[in-house]
């Protein structure tokens, strides 16, 4: 690949010429935006030489950025968009998407189930842009809605085969695991410590990670605790099925750090509703929770740290879920939007600049965004924005459905039942935090595509998967 774009350059001088010039002017432009941009391109561009012959590492660095970026990571703004860890890494997996465009006639606009329903969504939001009243804070979330097709374009070029998909989920998984080890070591020997950036961690008792609110840090983990000890299952090494087991209960006591109760609690969803479909993961899911409760027994026996304050904070129950009315009270201004506007809903963006209207409180909090990607919906799209969303909701069930159908008896069942299981954990979660461009659920959501696709693929051309049974072992 490399050696392709190098021969076309080097046979036609005026390629070079041109391709100077321009790289010459981007530099200088982006110098005068910021000093710090031209490095990060230069950096970029090395990194995406290196990168052409493999795009597959671009998706895996792509995956673990997203979930190892936080805004404590951001390098710069253009606007209101941050520039952090991941914005770079999709670049540069999007430059190789494009070589591969044009040197291999690989299709940009791959289709998947969701794409219409999401589609329709942004659409939906530039209409909005008619009527609301912060223009800036709508484009925005439509940009981060972009960046979500992007995203998920980027993985379905790449991940095609089953070995893809399981590369990269050791790159999520290694991911996590590393985002554990760094939240938890390095608090302990003082290397990060972002409880004063958030407040609900000031009085200490919640693990923010690497920079995160403790939700979006516990959101992050999440996905992968399920997906991990299914993976392990269907390993034929047992060094690799005892890591996996013993990677996906580490993660999720680390994600127990941040004191989530929704996170714990949707991490219990997605185990129990895998447990309920197949008898190999209910035996697994009972030791997984006979496991987790010594290990929490002990840390609060032995009152170890940070571990220690947020069990305690989940064992709390539901007892300070609604404390202060936060978030009853961010739920009855997305109401009252919703109706003030009969059904239509303010349009992307603009929830702060109306939300002095219904409390004066919350304007000036730190609290003040719809708390839950219903509300937040139900605030800004309106009945057709939630419409959109429940069309979204029952592709992804139908997909879900037809994927576990066409992996039955291969090594991806595993995933095919726990990735879905995941999801539908952090859906139920999404009611009370989020917001619909929140990430990394988009991703999952894109790697859990690949699989659909990959299973559809061995369908329809008599090439199955490799064969492994779920029985009871």
């Amino acid at each position: 690949m490399l050696s392709r774009v190098v021969g076309r350059l080097s046979a036609i001088g005026l390629w070079r010429i041109a391709a100077l010039l321009v790289v010459q002017t981007v530099l200088l432009l982006t110098f005068l935006v910021d000093w710090k941009v031209p490095p990060v391109l230069a950096a970029g561009f090395l990194v995406t030489v290196l990168l052409l012959d493999n795009p597959l590492w671009a998706v895996g660095a792509m995956l673990a950025a997203r979930l190892l970026s936080t805004g404590t990571m951001s390098f710069f703004n253009i606007g209101k968009i941050t520039i952090g860890m991941f914005e770079p890494v999709l670049l540069l997996a999007l430059i190789a998407l494009g070589l591969r465009a044009v040197f291999d006639q690989r299709p940009l606009w791959h289709s998947w189930p969701w794409r219409a329903v999401f589609v329709a969504m942004i659409l939906w939001r530039v209409v909005g842009l008619g009527w609301t009243d912060k223009v800036s804070d709508g484009a925005k979330e439509i940009i981060g809605l972009l960046m979500i097709v992007a995203t998920a374009s980027v993985i379905l070029a790449f991940v095609r085969t089953w070995e893809h998909v399981r590369a990269m989920l050791w790159w999520w998984i290694g991911a996590s695991v590393a985002i554990g080890v760094l939240a938890i070591f390095g608090d302990a020997i003082g290397l990060t410590n972002y409880a004063t950036q958030w407040q609900a961690s000031e009085s200490g008792g919640r693990e923010t990670g690497l920079g995160q609110q403790p939700n979006w840090f516990a959101m992050n983990l999440s996905f992968a605790v399920p997906a991990a000890a299914a993976f392990g299952l269907v390993q034929k090494r047992a060094v690799l099925r005892w890591g996996l087991l013993a990677a996906s209960l580490f993660i999720f006591l680390a994600m127990m750090t941040s004191g989530s109760r929704g996170g714990a609690g949707s991490v219990v969803i997605a185990g129990a509703v895998a447990a309920l479909g197949q008898p190999l993961f209910r035996k697994w899911f009972v030791r997984f929770a006979a496991a987790a409760g010594v290990l929490m027994g002990l840390v609060l026996l032995l009152n170890l740290g940070d571990f220690a304050k947020g069990f305690t904070r989940i064992a709390g129950g539901l007892t300070f879920l609604f404390q202060r009315d936060i978030r009853g009270s961010n739920w009855a201004a997305c109401w009252g939007m919703f109706t003030d506007t009969y059904g239509v809903g303010i349009g992307p963006g603009g929830y702060v600049d109306n939300l002095q209207k219904y409390s004066d409180w919350l304007y000036n909090s730190v609290y003040r965004y719809p708390h839950g990607i219903f509300w937040g919906e139900l605030a800004h799209t309106g009945v057709i924005g939630l419409a959109l969303l429940a069309g979204l909701v029952v592709v992804i069930a139908r997909m879900a459905l037809q994927t576990v159908r066409d992996t039955r008896g291969t090594e991806a069942e595993a995933l095919a039942w726990t990735m879905p299981a995941s999801m539908l954990g952090y859906f139920v979660w999404s009611f009370v935090e989020f917001n619909i461009y929140e990430k990394p659920f988009w991703e999952w959501l894109g790697l859990y595509t690949a699989l659909h696709l990959v299973a559809r693929r061995a369908q329809t051309t008599g090439h199955p998967l490799p064969v492994w049974s779920l029985g009871p072992k």
